[in-house]
């Protein structure tokens, strides 16, 4: 792969990509834990969720995101869904937490898919890797 030019927006993607695979690696160690252990712990791990979420939607605004509206609603609607179920998690409903850690674990790789995307497309031709 060639080496990217850095430029604000690159760096800002990496610092996504970064805190996003420290988010990952969190979800995919809570759902490894005991149903107990996972219900008592599932409200930290949507608190995690939210502060990554915070993060990339301040880097996004500052970038000038093209589809920052849309990810902010999308955004609101898994937090709220989150939000939802937590306190049936919370009383020990861990099927349903698991369920949705998946739903949340898979629109977060998109995420991270169309965001990636998209900012390589927002830098200048030249500096685009071949193909893009």
């Amino acid at each position: 792969m060639a080496t990217l030019p850095s430029s604000p927006a690159h760096t800002a993607a990496a610092a996504l990509r970064r805190a996003r695979k420290l988010l990952f690696t969190r979800l995919h160690a809570h759902a490894a834990l005991p149903d107990a252990a996972f219900c008592a712990g599932f409200d930290a791990v949507v608190c995690a969720i939210e502060a990554d979420l915070a993060h990339e939607e301040k880097v996004m605004e500052r970038l000038a995101f093209d589809g920052l509206h849309q990810r902010l609603a999308e955004n609101a609607l898994l937090l709220a869904s989150l939000h939802r179920v937590a306190v049936q998690v919370e009383d020990g409903n861990a099927a349903l937490g698991r369920a949705a850690l998946t739903a949340a674990h898979d629109l977060l790789s998109l995420h991270r898919l169309t965001t990636d995307l998209a900012l390589v497309l927002a830098r200048p031709a030249a500096s685009r890797p071949k193909g893009y």
